[in-house]
């Protein structure tokens, strides 16, 4: 008998690993971009905390009872144009 009869058996072979969906390489990135977000937003509030208690501390009244907090806000635009006309 000859050995060539043996070569088109099947061959067991391990499967191959699922393909990963993109979501879930994705996911690490955006876990971190919203971590990111996140502590950039508490850093701005706390350090706008800080500074409002900074600047109204020196400012207040020492009978809290009495004193009202008042919100002042103000807004200034100016808009300036040169115009040179040479003849």
């Amino acid at each position: 008998m000859s050995n060539t009869s043996n070569y088109r058996l099947p061959v067991k072979r391990e499967p191959s690993p699922l393909p990963v969906p993109v979501w879930q390489k994705a996911a690490p990135v955006v876990a971190r971009g919203a971590a990111l977000v996140a502590a950039g937003v508490i850093a701005e509030w706390a350090l706008r905390s800080a500074t409002k208690k900074a600047v109204t501390l020196p400012f207040r009244r020492r009978n809290r009872a009495v004193a009202k907090r008042r919100a002042v806000s103000v807004t200034e635009t100016v808009i300036v144009q040169r115009t040179i006309v040479r003849r």
